[in-house]
């Protein structure tokens, strides 16, 4: 009897240990193996990718678990304070801010930008960093990977394909509107209105029925969707009964610009206006001050237009003054050549890099319609000095635009022959 029971217990602990490995072995077989063995490895680098094990934000990697959150950037954040909040420890800290900074600058991350961290828990206190992934806009994204001990750092760029596009309409109200209705971007308007912006003045000479057209480069991606804008190859408008063509063109020294079909350069030593969308409210001379309420001398030009409407340079040159300057508030003088300056007052703010001695291009955004100091309400005070002395922009005659001659003359007249049946091409389509 007692031989019976030791060989019953023998039994029941030999099915106990065979059940417990064969437990063991489904458990590799159905969870543990199809994980690791869907880890990939990169070619260059041997740096396994991240698979995702359910839906909690939970990663294998290297057959250890990562947890995924998203960061967006709020206002005083910097990269070292989100990593701080992800429990990285200041010695790792250093070494990404390192790593980035030749892509970013860590220090000066945009409000609304979004981080995406992977991070593997070291202990209760700290986290280690997977990967970090910031999309830059639409078309750039960094990746920086960890790699053993060090990290490296990628930039994925969209391949994108270039389309000529074309566009056309009547106006109605304003460019602006009417542009808007035919599905013209923003910034395609604004460059639009910088080229034509030395020929007409979209404040005084535009008329109701007149008509634009624009020919300009899309880039999309692999689906068709629109990524950026780019260049406008052609620009047309009909104004007041006058037909004008501008081409795009570059010469032999690969400066850029736009030309009539005679070769001449729209471009002159100064935009008719520095900004869009604004109505002449004061000109140039004496009138009553409607602050100090006595007859003064106005030497400048006001255009009134909403807060925030861009104030562009009106030619290019040399920042001399950047900052408040009494009456005038902020205020921003530009010198272009040994005889013309210009001056725009009462801005709300000042346009991204303008700064005292820094350079800025004709059409460049310098700042943004404002009222600060003597000023009634939001509008652009604008001066054009000669020589220091200032005078009437509205009656200033400028000087024209260049002449394309020789060689470049040639190649400008193949240029524009392109342009023009690829033009017909669009109206066609």
């Amino acid at each position: 009897m007692k031989v019976f029971e030791k060989s019953h217990n023998t039994l029941g602990i030999i099915i106990f240990f065979a059940g417990f490995i064969l437990f063991a072995y489904l458990a590799y077989s159905f969870i543990y193996k199809p994980l690791s063995s869907e880890n990939l490895t990169s070619k260059n680098n041997n740096i396994s990718l991240f698979e995702k094990a359910d839906k909690l934000n939970i990663f294998i990697f290297n057959n250890k678990v990562n947890f995924k959150s998203k960061v967006k950037v709020k206002k005083n954040d910097t990269l070292e304070k989100l990593l701080i909040v992800q429990k990285i420890d200041k010695p790792e800290i250093v070494k990404i801010l390192n790593s980035l900074n030749t892509h970013i600058n860590p220090k000066k991350v945009s409000i609304d930008q979004t981080f995406e961290f992977i991070t593997r828990r070291v202990d209760d206190k700290n986290n280690t960093i997977q990967r970090i992934s910031l999309q830059i806009d639409n078309i750039n994204t960094i990746h920086l990977i960890r790699d053993e001990d060090k990290f490296i750092v990628k930039k994925i760029e969209k391949v994108l394909y270039k389309k000529n596009h074309l566009a056309e309409g009547m106006i109605t109200r304003s460019l602006y509107h009417s542009a808007k209705k035919a599905d013209i971007d923003d910034e395609v308007i604004v460059e639009f209105a910088r080229v034509f912006g030395f020929e007409i003045d979209f404040q005084r000479d535009i008329r109701k029925n007149d008509i634009f057209q624009i020919v300009y480069e899309k880039f999309v991606d692999d689906d068709g969707e629109l990524q950026k804008n780019g260049r406008i190859i052609y620009a047309y408008m009909k104004n007041n009964g006058k037909d004008y063509s501008l081409y795009y063109f570059k010469d032999k020294n690969n400066k850029i610009g736009y030309f009539f079909p005679d070769g001449k350069s729209v471009e002159k030593a100064l935009m008719k206006t520095p900004i869009n969308g604004a109505r002449l409210s004061s000109k140039f001379g004496m009138r009553k001050h409607p602050i100090l309420g006595y007859n003064k001398m106005h030497k400048g030009t006001d255009f009134a237009a909403r807060r925030g409407t861009p104030i562009m340079a009106s030619g290019s040159g040399v920042v001399e003054k950047a900052r408040w300057f009494g009456a005038y508030g902020k205020y921003i003088r530009i010198r272009h050549n040994s005889t013309y300056k210009t001056a725009y007052a009462h801005l709300s703010k000042f346009g991204r890099g303008i700064k005292e001695g820094k350079k800025v291009r004709q059409g460049q955004i310098i700042g943004y319609v404002g009222s600060t100091g003597r000023s009634t309400g939001p509008h652009l005070h604008y001066e054009v000095l000669i020589r220091n002395k200032r005078v009437n922009s509205q009656k200033l005659k400028l000087p024209a635009g260049k002449i394309l001659k020789g060689k470049d003359r040639e190649n400008f007249e193949v240029a524009r022959i392109k342009i023009d049946v690829m033009r017909s091409s669009l109206v066609s389509n």
